[in-house]
């Protein structure tokens, strides 16, 4: 039986649209940056709900009340306005939207096109990268005219001959997420704050075991002092610069993480709850029975059995 949590591949975007697969894809080259924007031309009809191999990000240029959804994760957000979507591959989504007349843009590309561009300060600030943010970012009319003429500018390099088109699509691309950082800041009232490079290393530690994809694989980092021994930092140390920085204790971050995941593959895989207990590092399924109940109030089982969609997020 098949255990595995879906994972839409580029290849497969690209069959599920009908369109050409690129050769490089065809041919499994791996290693090598790809990136593809495109002019949404007929209203969205339900995507599958999985996660991807892929980076996406979509503005919705023309939505009004009743435009549309997204079901991210356990969430669903009600798209009824001009926004600017931020979706982060780990995490499992589905949209839909289906305003007429359509004008409506969306970029999509793999880790290898942006290796190297994108500081770790700023994919912590966005939800493109972090998956604890909320990626919906609604926008004004000018602030929705401005970011669609970077998704035109990028349509018109990658439809040109210039030999140098993919570095000024990945200088607008840049652009892009951190006008997205900027509106989202501003409307949740979170202001920049210089984060220490533990702190990153931190969290780049934490989300490299995420997702988790098979039952036979186990988080290991699973406590403070587990990360503290792979940072070569002592435990209280880490907690401190953490606690400065995020607000949060280290505890918190990675209770939160797993918590998240294991919401997931309730949610998203067959596998059991002694199953789900192990792949997330709890040696008995007791243990993780007592610590899912604690942090949402019912049992694993009934989360899977029972639990209803989560009430809809207004824009």
């Amino acid at each position: 039986m098949e255990k595995k949590i879906p994972t839409e591949s580029l290849q497969q975007f690209y069959e599920r649209f009908g369109l050409s697969v690129p050769a490089d894809l065809l041919h499994n080259a791996s290693g090598k940056g790809h990136f593809f924007v495109r002019q949404a031309t007929a209203p969205t009809r339900k995507t599958p709900f999985n996660r991807r191999d892929y980076f996406k990000i979509c503005i919705g240029s023309n939505i009004g009340p009743g435009g549309g959804s997204l079901v991210y994760n356990d969430q669903e957000i009600e798209l009824n306005q001009p926004c600017l979507i931020f979706t982060n591959p780990s995490v499992p989504a589905s949209i839909e939207i289906n305003s007429s007349p359509i004008n409506r843009y969306h970029c999509l590309f793999n880790s290898q096109f942006i290796e190297g561009f994108i500081p770790a300060d700023v994919q912590y600030a966005c939800s493109l990268f972090n998956p604890s943010l909320f990626p919906v970012i609604t926008l004004t009319n000018e602030e929705r005219d401005k970011l669609c003429r970077y998704f035109v500018e990028m349509k018109s390099l990658q439809e040109s001959d210039y030999p140098f088109k993919w570095d000024m699509i990945r200088n607008i691309l840049q652009l892009l997420i951190h006008e997205g950082i900027r509106l989202q800041q501003k409307q949740f009232i979170q202001p920049v704050i210089a984060r220490d490079r533990l702190v990153n290393v931190f969290q780049t530690l934490l989300n490299q075991q995420f997702p988790v994809d098979s039952p036979e694989s186990s988080l290991k980092l699973l406590t403070p002092a587990h990360f503290a021994d792979q940072l070569h930092v002592h435990v209280n140390h880490l907690n401190s610069v953490v606690k400065k920085h995020t607000g949060k204790s280290t505890r918190t971050i990675i209770q939160e993480r797993v918590l998240a995941e294991a919401k997931t593959l309730l949610r998203n895989t067959n596998w059991n709850i002694a199953e789900i207990a192990y792949a997330l590092g709890f040696e008995y399924p007791s243990h993780f029975n007592k610590y899912f109940k604690q942090s949402t109030g019912m049992p694993p089982m009934e989360f899977r059995t029972g639990q209803k969609m989560a009430p809809a997020y207004h824009l």
